[in-house]
């Protein structure tokens, strides 16, 4: 790919991903505004909607899937190798989820800290975390996402140790969200967020993915 080409395609990825994060979080007021505990702002913008009717919510959830997809989609387009692909969906994924919290402060009012609760995802079980875990995943996507689909020409081996311990790292990061789901169900706040697992699991994944990235470099 040109270097003008992945240019145009890199800034069509950040105008995608802001316009489709404004689009999801006007969902969620809409979401919101149609559940009946939208007075307990104690809990959160997105708490409530796990009291939306069976059909709602099973609408939601495809929704959710559906929203994946076409960030999936949309990195496909933009990209023409793995590297570049798997970059792009990062990248587009972390600034739709960072402008969604922003676009959800302009017209909402929420979050107005970044240690407020949040439902974060409904597939298979509930995730909740304090704003500043996903927001944190999210500025990491965006900065590993550019790297990669920046530097997609460059010769890589990853081993498939590699690829486990990376999506070990990923699915610890996920546990961390699933800890206290059913606080979710109760339409309660959590006690107290597993940081300990939550870091562990960023801190190591996001260095064995330099090291690999350093590995390749140097060879």
């Amino acid at each position: 790919m040109a270097d003008r080409e992945r240019r145009a395609s890199y800034i069509a990825l950040w105008v995608f991903a802001l316009a489709f994060g404004w689009v999801e979080a006007a969902t969620v007021v809409y979401l919101r505004s149609t559940s009946p505990s939208t007075a307990s702002s104690a809990v959160g913008v997105q708490f409530p909607l796990v009291l939306i009717s069976g059909r709602l919510l099973a609408s939601e959830i495809v929704r959710e899937a559906c929203t994946m997809l076409v960030l999936g989609a949309a990195a496909w387009l933009a990209a023409r190798s793995w590297a570049d692909r798997i970059g792009a969906f990062l990248l587009a994924f972390g600034v739709w989820d960072l402008f969604y919290y922003v676009v959800l402060r302009l017209i909402s009012g929420w979050p107005d800290a970044l240690t407020n609760w949040d439902l974060l995802f409904l597939i298979p079980l509930p995730w909740v975390a304090p704003v500043w875990a996903p927001a944190t995943i999210a500025a990491i996507f965006v900065a590993a996402g550019s790297y990669l689909y920046w530097t997609a020409e460059r010769a890589r081996q990853y081993t498939l140790s590699d690829f486990a311990i990376l999506i070990a790292s990923a699915v610890a990061v996920i546990a961390s969200f699933l800890v206290d789901w059913r606080f979710a169900l109760a339409s309660q706040v959590p006690q107290r967020f597993p940081q300990w697992l939550y870091w562990a699991a960023v801190v190591f994944g996001t260095a064995w993915f330099v090291r690999v990235e350093r590995r390749g470099a140097f060879r």
